[in-house]
């Protein structure tokens, strides 16, 4: 049996080789010139091989097989051939024409003109060597002698398609879309189906900025040619644009079904998941259409898909992949500055932005990126310098006309309201600026501006909930709380599923101490986005506060069930204040057990050790943490000893901070802290000189010393301190409040409130600025309507804080309205309760409003505890209700 199988595989190869002897070099070669023919170069490659291997000199062979090369993209061994080819006949001729297309394949005109110009010198009237001067002329930039030459080719052979497609890129180069257009019409009147002419077109409709005829072009070279992937590719994404993902998915599956291995299929299909939000699937796709046939778009495409998925180095490799193979491809390289502005690397985002700038001079986003990274760097007046240069390539472009109208305002300039204008006009439906500009105006008191700029901004669109919602808050800060509701009442009309409107409607809710409501905007809001973590912490907070912690622990557990780390916390913090200190430990070990890697959980779970005074367990995993990052893990050991009272273990532990980055000023101020807890001011000072001297540009450096001069009334050395910071960092919101605080210190109230202004004007989220401004403004009485919406605006983004709402309440009071301030000073009491400034502010409602009795039992409460700020006001108050 063995004996046959092996006499039948030898039967077999003796046929084989049999059918190979009986075909001669020249039947092979025949065979192969067949196969060209029919398109199919890869099966005459083989042939013209075979043919070669019986007659390695058989020159016609070998000249195929260099042609066959040529069509495969296989230059290199296309050229190996030809060389072949000259040491058995120095003499052929058209050698020298088929290297002059293989050195233009390559981008060598310098190389190809001398070969082909050698070529035409036996044969002066060939079209095609005339044709393959023009491509050359074209890579050299030189249009012009590259349209002589195809005139030439057309003289020769006046019907030669080639050359009249050359003449169309030519005339395209030259902007002349006319003429382009003109002799496309002209081919394709004579030959409708023809394909290079309809793929010409689809380019010509590009330039024409027309996608509606480019989707037509590339629909009728698809239905002609099926095989033409490049073309469904092309109307896949012309389609996947006009939002017809359904059909787009189809063709992608429909191409990967028919032709499973190409790169195109795979590629659609990637485009389509990208654009669908399905990241991960359409990594895997791009991946393996960059497997199958390397292609620019598609590293461009796996860049913005790993951009999404926050995996910024991958994305930056795929940017610069592209960049390597095409400099010119200018949306790779302004992803790749994007990135290093995302990563804080701001003197690589120069480097990108200048490369932009060197290589698009007209293109204006060069100078917005270089602008962008100055102002990273602290920059301002340079960045602004950029958006200048930008501004005047692109004068009407909404969101550069935006940012540098914001930071105009925020280096004091107000001629930034002007660039805020100008963008409404440019596009009304924008709704950034004109909040932007609504702020601005209420910041300065322009009440019936702030409020116009948002209503002319309503077209009936959706984005009128943004709107309204501006409107709604805006009433908040006047006590309008029906208004309020009417306007977060429209805003759900407009689009209900934006969760701001229930959040502000949770926070009006609040400020009236009305909780059940608060938790049914939480509720409206969860009915949209059932899993939405903000909305179930939130209204879990409420819950708790009204005693309701069954209910207020079902949400924390849903909210945990997410896997947000912040919720996990949440909820274990909630346990352990509500005396379940076990079973937070639970939730903690549990999710432990889950995330091995997350070290966020690792330092809760320390510190719940830390409060349930188990050091030496808190301990063991602050050593953990040491292990993969040891500078942040002695940070937390550090906090852990603080917490705990050791301060002596505290300051061992700063001290090596120290020590792992001594050239880090950032390193010293943990030190500083724990020596001036200590009342070792003079040692804190000392460290937070050598930190500063070690990084003088370090801005957070100068405002914690600041800060800390601030603490020991030194106001003179605080104000030189700020003054230092701001002399490069203009625009420093901290620095801004610290030299108000400095200032208020001297008794300089009215420059201190320039000060936060200016903080204000930075960040409008500055709490400390908007409560301090606040404050000075509640006693001024042509600002003190305005000192209320700033307070509201600081109660919005901090309505825990008791001095917060302390300074909301007072607000209230110095305008007249001392009921509504009792409200709000008693939530602030419960947060803080028997804090003497606040039950200060009780008092003067309360004898606002003619409550003499409990006026003068609030405020001998507030005297009888310790010193405070306004001490003097609160007696000279009780002295006058007591009739002395």
């Amino acid at each position: 049996m063995i004996r046959c199988t092996v006499f039948a595989v030898a039967l077999m190869l003796c046929v084989a080789l049999a059918g190979c002897k009986g075909h001669t070099s020249e039947s092979l070669n025949a065979e192969g010139e067949a196969l060209f023919k029919q398109g199919n170069y890869n099966g005459a490659i083989v042939h013209y091989k075979n043919a070669l291997e019986k007659d390695p000199n058989f020159i016609a062979a070998r000249y195929n097989l260099g042609l066959a090369y040529i069509e495969t993209g296989k230059m290199e061994q296309a050229e190996r051939e030809f060389q072949k080819v000259l040491l058995q006949n120095p003499y052929d001729g058209r050698v020298n024409f088929q290297l002059g297309r293989i050195a233009n394949f390559q981008n060598k005109p310098a190389v190809a003109v001398p070969l082909i110009m050698a070529y035409l010198q036996e044969h002066p009237d060939d079209a095609a060597a005339l044709e393959q001067l023009a491509i050359s002329a074209t890579i050299s930039g030189d249009p012009a002698s590259a349209k002589g030459h195809l005139e030439k080719a057309l003289a020769v052979e006046p019907d030669r398609i080639s050359a009249k497609l050359g003449l169309v890129q030519i005339f395209m180069i030259q902007g002349d879309r006319a003429e382009a257009r003109k002799m496309l019409d002209n081919l394709l009147a004579q030959d409708p189906d023809n394909r290079s002419g309809l793929h010409a077109l689809a380019q010509l409709e590009a330039q024409e900025k027309d996608p509606e005829a480019m989707l037509d072009a590339y629909s009728r070279i698809s239905s002609i040619y099926p095989s033409d992937l490049f073309a469904r590719y092309k109307q896949g994404s012309l389609l996947m644009n006009k939002g017809e993902g359904e059909k787009v998915r189809a063709s992608a599956e429909a191409m990967l079904s028919e032709y499973p291995d190409s790169a195109e299929g795979h590629r659609l299909m990637g485009l389509y998941l990208f654009r669908e939000g399905k990241f991960d699937e359409a990594a895997t796709y791009l991946g393996k259409s960059l497997r199958i046939k390397p292609d620019l778009e598609t590293y461009y495409l796996l860049g913005l898909v790993y951009y999404n998925l926050d995996n910024l180095e991958l994305a930056v490799t795929q940017f610069q992949t592209v960049l390597d193979y095409s400099p010119g491809f200018v949306q790779a390289r302004i992803m790749q500055g994007e990135i290093f502005l995302r990563q804080g690397r701001g003197p690589e985002a120069m480097v990108v932005a200048d490369k932009l700038i060197e290589g698009s001079p007209e293109d204006f986003r060069g100078h917005v990126l270089k602008g962008d990274a100055l102002l990273m760097q602290g920059k301002a007046h340079e960045a602004l310098a950029e958006f200048r240069l930008a501004m005047g390539l692109a004068p009407s472009h909404y969101g550069l006309l935006l940012k540098a109208g914001l930071l105009k305002l925020s280096l004091g300039d107000r001629s930034g309201e002007d660039e805020l204008v100008s963008a409404i006009k440019i596009s009304p439906e924008g709704v950034d600026a004109r909040m932007a500009l609504h702020s601005y105006y209420f910041r300065n008191g322009r009440t019936d501006e702030a409020m116009a700029v948002l209503t002319e901004g309503l077209n009936g669109s959706r984005n009128d909930a943004v709107l309204y919602n501006a409107l709604a808050k805006a009433s908040l800060g006047r006590r309008d709380a029906e208004g309020a509701e009417e306007y977060l009442a429209k805003a759900r009309g407009a689009d209900p599923a934006f969760l701001q409107t229930y959040f502000h409607g949770a926070i009006a809710k609040l400020a009236r101490n009305k909780l059940d409501e608060a938790v049914t905007q939480y509720d409206l809001a969860l009915g949209f986005e059932p899993n939405n973590v903000r909305a179930l912490i939130a209204s879990a907070a409420v819950l708790e506060k009204q005693g309701k912690l069954d209910e207020a622990r079902i949400r924390l557990e849903k909210a945990r069930s997410t896997k947000d780390t912040g919720a996990i916390l949440m909820l274990s913090s909630f346990l352990q204040r509500n005396g379940k200190s076990d079973e937070a430990l639970a939730v903690l070990d549990q999710e432990r057990t889950q995330q091995p890697k997350n070290m966020v959980i690792v330092q809760g779970l320390a510190k719940l050790h830390v409060a349930r005074r188990e050091m030496d367990k808190a301990m063991a995993l602050y050593a953990q943490l040491e292990q993969l990052e040891p500078y942040a893990g002695t940070v937390e050991r550090m906090r852990a000893w603080m917490a705990a009272g050791d301060l002596d273990k505290a300051e061992e532990n700063a001290r090596r901070l120290m020590q792992l980055k001594p050239d880090k000023g950032q390193s010293y101020l943990p030190l500083a802290s724990i020596l001036e807890m200590r009342q070792n001011r003079a040692e804190a000072e000392k460290v937070l000189i050598s930190a500063w001297a070690l990084e003088p540009t370090d801005d957070q450096i100068g405002v914690v010393m600041g800060e800390f001069q601030l603490r020991g009334r030194e106001a003179k050395k605080a104000l030189a301190t700020f003054d230092r910071v701001l002399t490069h960092s203009p625009t420093n919101a901290q620095a801004l409040t610290g030299k108000g605080m400095a200032l208020q210190l001297l008794g300089r109230n009215d420059d201190a409130a320039r000060m936060y202004l200016q903080a204000v004007q930075a960040r409008h989220d500055h709490v400390p600025a908007l409560n301090n401004l606040a404050m000075i403004w509640a006693d001024d009485e042509a600002k003190s309507a305005q000192a209320v919406n700033l307070a509201m605006a600081a109660f919005v983004l901090a309505n825990n804080d008791p001095s917060v709402i302390d300074t909301l309440g007072y607000a209230l009071i110095r305008n007249s309205r001392p009921e509504e301030a009792l409200g709000v000073l008693a939530r602030a009491l419960t947060l803080a309760p028997g804090n003497p400034g606040i039950l200060y502010h009780q008092g003067l409602a309360e004898a606002e409003l003619g409550r003499t009795a409990e006026a003068r039992a609030t405020l001998e409460t507030a005297l009888a505890s310790a010193d405070f700020a306004e001490r003097e006001d609160a007696e000279k108050l009780l002295r006058a209700l007591s009739g002395k």
